[in-house]
């Protein structure tokens, strides 16, 4: 590696480190400030948050890469223009690719960790920042606990709370609590408190509420008829009272084996795992349905030209007695009702089933996408900052943002299209990358060739020529 070698790549990695830093930490923010009303005076520990802000840093990589890829690129080779090092180089006989080797080569290995990066460490980073959720969430009961909204965690009820007070948010008023655990058919019981007051008890086992100052309102549903319609029901008041829900579902045991991994908590070999049995279970859900759904359709056919069905009218209601054709109208609509019914609902699983595979084919190929658009934001800052011959942040910066955000919208809309099946899920990952790849092609030509597109020099000569032609006509 001789000395323009070096001096090319401490100039590029000199911005560049600081550069992904900022853009990990403005992503970062994001991502707290959406649960900065929760994680914020609840008396979780500094260093709990400090952990899990830095498993959420891990998976805002991806978009924080490319946007820095181009950033430096732009300041960099903006530099150079203007302090006419790039006009040294040229005049002596180094053309741009020969001044760009050791970018190129050193950009390549970044694509390829950034692939390592997506498909070890943001997969396990995702994982453990939502198992320590849950372990945020069991010792901190009130943490997923919001007033005004209906909270549905607690297997079997219903919660709503109108605020939360104290230390640890622990103290509650205006509490509903809706009981489904027996009926599960609609709500029949409600407990209802004017204050109480929540913790832990049993080693965290359970989230005990005493209630203070409350009653119980329930339904008493009658098999009879008649006496549902008279709508009986129960009330019973008391001054304290306690329920018990189990926390199960938030052992204090490590939950990063025992977690659910979804998609985005996958590497590739797991995730093509994942999508051949999400593939083999909609095959076998979709045969199963067939086989229901002719059961529940059977024409016996009755050949009219023998015996006493020749009597029988091609109208099949006019063959039953009058008394009995509103009893087989009225079952009719109700099995039609019940098999349309079961339709929807298969319908729905089966769109759940496919949006699932989908977006597991997406992540995928997002996997291998990040390092194609990192060498695409390189070959599109590096010609352009010799292009533009403009150092500084400012510039950079706003180009920098604006060709993000190109970039974000195309690869968040056409995700949208291929988990929605409006486009196939291959061309949707790659498809923006494959429109932004001629953009970064014509630049390096451009750059290479001494061409300014930027210059405003080929607009000048296309309307030198329309003028011509009018002159002429």
């Amino acid at each position: 590696m001789n000395k323009l070698d070096k001096y090319v790549l401490k100039s590029f990695i000199k911005p560049l480190i600081p550069t992904v830093g900022i853009m990990v930490f403005f992503f970062l923010m994001q991502m707290v400030w959406k649960y900065i009303d929760d994680l914020a005076g609840k008396g979780i520990e500094w260093y709990t948050i400090i952990q899990l802000m830095f498993y959420w840093a891990a998976s805002v990589v991806p978009f924080a890469l490319p946007v820095s890829i181009l950033f430096a690129s732009l300041l960099t080779f903006g530099n150079f223009g203007e302090h006419y090092e790039m006009a040294a180089m040229k005049s002596s006989g180094i053309s741009l690719f020969r001044g760009i080797r050791s970018l190129v080569v050193l950009n390549i290995f970044i694509a390829f960790g950034a692939f390592f990066f997506y498909n070890n460490v943001i997969p396990v980073a995702n994982l453990k920042g939502q198992s320590l959720l849950i372990n945020i969430t069991k010792s901190k009961p009130a943490f997923h606990i919001t007033p005004g909204i209906f909270y549905n965690g607690f297997d079997g009820y219903s919660l709503k709370i109108g605020q939360k007070q104290g230390d640890e948010e622990q103290l509650l008023t205006d509490i509903y609590i809706y009981d489904h655990k027996e009926t599960k058919k609609g709500n029949h019981k409600v407990l209802t408190a004017a204050s109480g007051n929540m913790r832990t008890v049993a080693e965290s086992r359970y989230l005990e509420i005493e209630l203070h100052d409350g009653a119980t309102y329930e339904d008493i549903v009658k098999k009879d008829r008649e006496e549902r319609l008279k709508m009986p029901w129960a009330r019973s008041s008391f001054d304290t009272a306690f329920i018990r829900f189990p926390l199960d579902g938030f052992s204090n045991e490590d939950l990063y084996k025992t977690r659910r991994r979804d998609f985005m908590m996958l590497n590739t070999e797991q995730l093509l795992a994942t999508t051949d049995t999400i593939e083999k279970q909609i095959k076998k859900r979709q045969a199963h349905f067939e086989k229901s759904l002719q059961g529940k359709y059977k024409f016996n056919f009755i050949d009219g030209t023998t015996g006493d069905a020749a009597i029988l009218s091609k109208n099949l209601i006019k063959n039953l007695h009058s008394g009995m054709r509103v009893r087989a109208s009225q079952g009719a609509i109700r099995k039609a009702r019940s098999n349309l019914e079961y339709i929807r609902q298969q319908k729905r699983e089966m769109e759940w089933r496919e949006e699932q595979y989908m977006r597991h084919w997406i992540e995928y190929y997002k996997k291998y996408a990040l390092g194609v658009s990192v060498l695409i934001m390189f070959f599109i800052g590096a010609p352009l900052g010799s292009i533009i011959r403009k150092g500084g942040i400012g510039l950079p910066l706003v180009i920098s943002t604006v060709a993000f955000l190109i970039f974000h919208i195309l690869n968040t809309t056409f995700e949208k299209m291929g988990r929605e099946m409006l486009m196939d899920v291959t061309l949707a990952s790659w498809l923006p990358s494959l429109i932004l790849a001629p953009v970064a092609l014509l630049l390096t030509y451009s750059a290479s060739t001494d061409r300014s597109l930027l210059s405003g020099e080929w607009f000048n000569k296309l309307t030198s020529k329309l003028n011509k032609q009018e002159t002429n006509a």
